[in-house]
């Protein structure tokens, strides 16, 4: 635990990186959706059985194309500039950042490891706090040290991918052991998850979980992610969030060319999604960051206009309690979906569940204003709080802190 310091109270909190937040997190249940309805691990014939619509085949497109990859990398650079204000206010401070934040990600991991066997195996949490603790070394190097490394983390996958190569074997091989233990098939995981025991699928997840660490750090996503979280940290340093007015010019032109560019290239991406191309990697490779940074930049824009700034201060509740409604996202969809549930997966193609997961999120817009009215923080937010500071803090309003 680490006592002395103080959280940073909701009124010293900038409201575009909570707006933009929230726009994140709808990106994400959308990209996440086809996980979630266990679509995702539907084999051919069941896919038949589904009867795709013209509709499915053209919001799977889309959505590989507009969602798919932007929005966990728009949440990546936050995650970074988050990074840059906490340390720069400990320092300002004379506090132990280090201690502190490495209390913090520890906690954010263990979050992560059940959130990802109780709930949901594909979690990103941990990741996110292994490389946030990476995050440390590189506050003392300058900016172009910095924006080098990110360049050659974003280009790692890319290297991975061209030479047929992995680094998660081990934990394939973790997964196949336990999936022989327990019975588990890739044949027969969707049964489990919406006809079988809690024991069975958490049983499942585990075994699952595994699979995800082969495929983040196997296939390079974790590169990404560190690379993301470099971007954001010079955006933070640089305090680019605090200066969008002035950055009006460059913001649109940086809305204009990264839409434009990343439109193209996530064409091609989605072309080629269900393939093992060349053009797959390499539009991956150069097309996510720029369609991403565009809509950063558009968000922004919309952020500082007149017609737009209402309809943005939506996303503003939904951003401030991020990880509440990140795992709450999981533990609404696994109640629909898996037996634990209404066991409602693989019966659904996309034109359902991304609109089922627009109605999620709509709730929790309506749910974030009223819990935000009176309280603090969001319940996960308050608790991963207390347990970084070591005290229970008030989480009512117009409380003492």
């Amino acid at each position: 635990m680490h006592k002395g310091n103080n959280p940073i109270l909701p009124k010293n909190r900038i409201e575009f990186l909570d707006a933009l937040r929230g726009v994140a997190l709808l990106g994400i249940i959308l990209a996440n959706m086809v996980s979630y309805s266990l679509f995702l691990y539907l084999a051919d014939h069941q896919l038949n059985n589904i009867g795709l619509s013209r509709l499915d085949k053209i919001l799977d497109f889309l959505e590989l194309m507009l969602i798919e990859g932007k929005f966990y990398t728009i949440f990546s650079i936050l995650f970074g500039i988050g990074f840059s204000i906490i340390i720069e206010r400990s320092r300002s401070k004379n506090q132990n950042f280090i201690r502190f934040f490495l209390w913090r990600m520890t906690l954010l991991a263990l979050m992560g490891v059940i959130h990802a066997i109780f709930f949901w195996h594909n979690d990103i949490l941990l990741f996110y706090a292994c490389c946030g603790m990476l995050l440390i070394p590189m506050s003392g190097l300058s900016g172009r040290t910095i924006l080098f490394i990110a360049i050659i983390m974003f280009l790692v996958p890319l290297g991975i991918k061209l030479t047929f190569g992995t680094t998660g074997d081990l934990f394939l091989q973790i997964q196949n052991q336990l999936f022989e233990k327990y019975g588990f098939t890739e044949s027969n995981r969707v049964d489990v998850w919406t006809n079988g025991s809690w024991i069975d699928i958490l049983q499942l997840n585990l075994s699952m979980w595994f699979g995800q660490f082969e495929y983040v750090i196997g296939h390079g996503m974790i590169y990404k992610i560190f690379g993301s979280f470099l971007i954001g940290y010079l955006f933070g340093r640089r305090k680019l969030h605090e200066r969008l007015v002035e950055l009006k010019p460059d913001l649109k032109k940086i809305a204009l060319w990264g839409v434009l560019i990343g439109l193209v290239l996530n064409f091609i991406y989605a072309s080629n999604f269900y393939t093992e191309s060349w053009k797959l990697s390499l539009s991956e490779t150069f097309g996510i960051l720029p369609l991403s940074l565009g809509y950063i930049a558009l968000t922004a824009i919309f952020w500082q206009s007149d017609q737009f700034k209402k309809g943005m201060s939506l996303f503003v509740p939904v951003g401030r309690m991020a990880l509440t409604n990140y795992i709450f996202q999981s533990v609404i969809c696994t109640l629909i979906f898996y037996n634990t549930g209404l066991a409602l997966g693989a019966e659904y193609g996309p034109s359902r569940y991304l609109l089922l997961g627009l109605i999620i999120y709509a709730c929790q817009v309506i749910m974030s204003k009223v819990w935000l009215a009176k309280f603090q923080y969001g319940p996960l937010e308050w608790l991963w709080r207390s347990l970084t500071y070591g005290k229970i803090l008030s989480n009512l309003k117009n409380k003492n802190h």
